[in-house]
């Protein structure tokens, strides 16, 4: 995602004030004293404080992109390949920005049902993805009678499987 100046200095004090107040509580004027820029100059790159969280779930999605990114290769070895998905898991899971966008996302979607629906949706291609590792692997052979939902919750954490 390109931004200019401007917009980076505007989404860097979003993140610090949704972190530090979340959505409800943030206002577009305590953004814009934090980002130092006028009211008008934050309107004009986020017309509203749903747009500017938009732009914080995108960051997110940016961050975790790479992770989804990587594929299944059969015939090569299983244990490489889960040896680089769990570094990648780990590297994401060690970035800072990550946790916050990450702690902001959550947080917001615990307040609201709506949000919390309206996220699942911008979320579902990352978990699609990344079960779908599993599932590879488990065609080619290499999860054995191991069930590829389960290996992937195990995995991820997950506390549904």
């Amino acid at each position: 995602m390109q931004l200019s100046t401007k917009q980076s200095s505007i989404l860097s004090a979003a993140i610090k004030q949704f972190a530090q107040f979340g959505l409800t509580a943030t206002t577009m004027e305590r953004i814009a004293t934090e980002a130092q820029v006028s009211k008008r100059t934050l309107y004009k790159h986020f017309p509203t404080k749903e747009s500017l969280f938009d732009t914080v779930v995108d960051l997110l999605i940016e961050r975790i992109n790479p992770l989804v990114a990587i594929q299944f290769i059969p015939n090569y070895g299983f244990k490489t390949q889960l040896e680089h998905l769990a570094r990648s898991a780990i590297e994401l899971l060690s970035d800072e920005d990550y946790l916050t966008l990450s702690r902001i996302v959550m947080i917001e979607s615990m307040r609201s049902k709506e949000q919390a629906e309206r996220l699942a949706i911008r979320f579902n291609n990352c978990e699609c993805a990344l079960l779908q590792w599993f599932k590879d692997a488990f065609n080619a052979g290499c999860l054995g009678d191991f069930d590829a939902e389960l290996a992937a919750g195990f995995f991820w954490g997950d506390s549904k499987n």
